[in-house]
C-alpha cells in the first residue's frame, strides 16, 4: 500500500473571487469572498440565526444551489462591502447539478486567473495557452495520479488517496499527455500563488471522481 507524505494536504484549495459575486444563504444576502469545493468564505451585514441553510448564487447564467453548514462567523475585518460579518460554510450537498456547474465555474474562474497571472508584467513567463478547462476538469476511468516535482525532475505515481503534495499535484486521472506536460510547465515558471492554483485547478477533477460534494434532489 502506498505510504502518504507528512506534507499531503486534504483539504481543498479555495479561490479569492475578484470581482465577489453576490447571493443569499437562507433569507440573507451576502457576498462571497472565496469559493471551493467544499466550502467558501461569505460577507453579510447581520448575524446569522442559523446552523444551517441553502447558499444560492448564479454564474454566467446558471443557479447553484448548495445545501451548507455555517461553521464560524466572526466581525468583518475589512468594510467590504461594508460592515459586517464573515462566515465560514462548508458545503454538505449540492442541489441537481451544482456540482458540475461549480466546477465549470471554479474551472473559468483559475483559467482566467493563470492567464492574468501570465501576462501580468514582471512575472515569470509562463508558457501559453495555460490551461484547457475542458480536459482536466472531465473524464472518465479516473486513476488518482500524483505528479511531484524534486530536483528539478517531474516524478508519477499512482495514490489510494488524492492528496496533493507541496510540490505537484494529483489529478484524478491523466486528462491526456500534452494537457499534463503544459500543467507541468506552468507549474514550474509560478511563483507559489500560481502553484496553489495549479493545484486548486486539479483538484477539480479530483472532486468530480468522488463527487464532492454530493448531490441531493430539490
Amino acid at each position: 500500500m502506498q505510504r502518504l507524505r507528512p506534507e499531503e494536504r486534504r483539504e481543498f484549495q479555495r479561490l479569492k473571487l475578484t470581482p465577489t459575486i453576490s447571493g443569499t444563504l437562507g433569507a440573507h444576502p451576502v457576498v462571497m469572498l472565496e469559493v471551493g469545493v467544499l466550502g467558501a468564505r461569505v460577507q453579510h451585514q447581520e448575524p446569522l440565526d442559523l446552523q444551517h441553510a441553502e447558499l444560492h448564487f448564479s454564474f454566467q447564467g446558471s443557479e447553484i444551489r448548495l445545501k451548507c453548514e455555517i461553521v464560524r462567523t466572526s466581525a468583518a475585518s475589512a468594510p467590504f462591502p461594508a460592515r459586517g460579518f464573515q462566515s465560514g460554510l462548508r458545503f454538505l450537498a449540492v442541489i441537481g447539478d451544482g456540482g458540475d456547474k461549480l466546477r465549470d465555474m471554479l474551472a473559468q474562474l483559475v483559467t482566467r486567473e493563470l492567464e492574468v497571472r501570465r501576462t501580468t508584467p514582471s512575472k515569470t513567463e509562463i508558457p501559453k495557452p495555460t490551461v484547457d478547462g475542458d480536459k482536466t476538469v472531465r473524464g472518465s476511468d479516473a486513476k488518482f495520479l500524483c505528479y511531484r516535482f524534486e530536483n528539478g525532475q517531474w516524478s508519477r505515481r499512482a495514490v489510494f488517496l488524492p492528496e496533493q503534495p507541496s510540490n505537484g499535484f494529483t489529478v484524478a486521472r491523466a486528462p491526456d499527455s500534452d494537457e499534463i506536460q503544459r500543467l507541468c510547465r506552468v507549474f514550474e515558471a509560478s511563483d507559489d500563488e500560481g502553484r496553489r492554483l495549479i493545484q486548486l485547478f486539479a483538484e477539480l477533477s479530483v472532486s468530480d471522481e468522488l463527487e464532492i460534494p454530493p448531490a441531493v434532489q430539490p
